[in-house]
């Protein structure tokens, strides 16, 4: 379980960074001529306890803010009203005015854009990505790496080919996307590599099947993106295992003291005054400890109270 949560921990900052990279290097792309103030939480809660979470959403430097969100299918009338719901909530925590731009990856030519309620009308602003062809993109920057050295304007289209329209699956996109980026022909820093990675890993977390994304991830494990959120793990499991170092180290202190005033004949009542330590810990290691007697091994006592008795500690 613990394993799990620290994984969705370092998922969900690869999904931030692929968010903040988006706004900057996309933007431009949907000719979006605002500018990035900074990222704002997406998740809402409300008092009761219902959940809202949206996909990207920035502050402008206009005093605006964008809320982004990518649907795979149709735009329905049930969506525009969860988009509404979700733009009200979030106007009157922040009091400024947002506006919804959806990425559409679904076939339909005509999107629904416009919810009509009673007196009230509710619009969102339409990215139709199926105009335009993945399959046709891959295949024009693949011969323009064998010409010339690509930066990552002439790649940034290319985050976005598991939206566009072709034949390929979005999981072949992603693959030939992520082997683009390791051609020799391919200028990026490190930095804007990983950032293309956690875009490319985070639309593979919002459009494939569980299989098809364990692939995925095993395949993103060996690349930049891998290799920082490898690090953060191993990381992490270092300074657990200092911190558990520096716990047990305590504990044996502890036990080294008592069973130092055991030889001199004191009871747990006087040893727990004189440590100040709550007598049912004393009371608990003086238990153990008479089973080790004379020699009073600490490191044994303190193996056997983790055995026997691990609440004391």
């Amino acid at each position: 379980m613990a394993n799990e949560y620290a994984r969705s921990q370092l998922e969900d900052k690869a999904l931030k960074s692929a968010g903040m990279y988006f706004g900057q290097e996309l933007l431009p792309y949907f000719k979006i001529k605002k500018r990035i103030l900074r990222m704002l939480p997406t998740e809402q809660i409300r008092l009761e306890a219902i959940r809202q979470l949206e996909d990207i959403l920035f502050e402008m430097t206009d005093g605006t803010l964008a809320h982004f969100e990518f649907e795979s299918v149709e735009v329905s009338e049930d969506d525009l009203r969860r988009f509404r719901t979700y733009d009200a909530y979030t106007a009157m925590v922040y009091k400024k005015t947002v506006i919804t731009y959806v990425l559409c990856s679904g076939k339909t030519e005509k999107i629904h854009s416009e919810l009509k309620d009673g007196i009230n009308s509710y619009r969102i602003i339409p990215l139709q990505m199926k105009q335009k062809n993945a399959d046709a993109l891959i295949a024009k920057l693949k011969r323009k790496t064998r010409e010339k050295i690509l930066t990552k304007e002439d790649l940034a289209p290319l985050l976005l080919t598991p939206l566009m329209a072709g034949k390929s699956s979005v999981k072949e996109r992603l693959l030939t996307a992520r082997e683009l980026l390791c051609t020799e022909n391919v200028f990026l820093t490190k930095l804007d590599k990983q950032h293309m990675e956690a875009v490319l890993y985070a639309f593979a977390c919002k459009f494939l099947k569980k299989t098809e994304l364990d692939e995925i991830k095993e395949v993103f494990g060996m690349t930049v993106l891998g290799e920082l959120i490898w690090n953060d793990g191993e990381r992490k499991g270092i300074e657990k295992g200092i911190e558990k170092g520096i716990e047990q180290g305590s504990h044996i202190k502890l036990i080294t003291q008592i069973c130092l005033k055991l030889k001199k004949g004191k009871a747990p009542g006087q040893i727990a005054d004189e440590l100040e330590e709550q007598l049912s810990v004393v009371e608990n290691i003086c238990e153990i400890a008479g089973e080790c007697a004379p020699e009073y091994d600490c490191k044994k006592i303190y193996q056997l109270l983790t055995a026997q008795k691990p609440s004391c500690l």
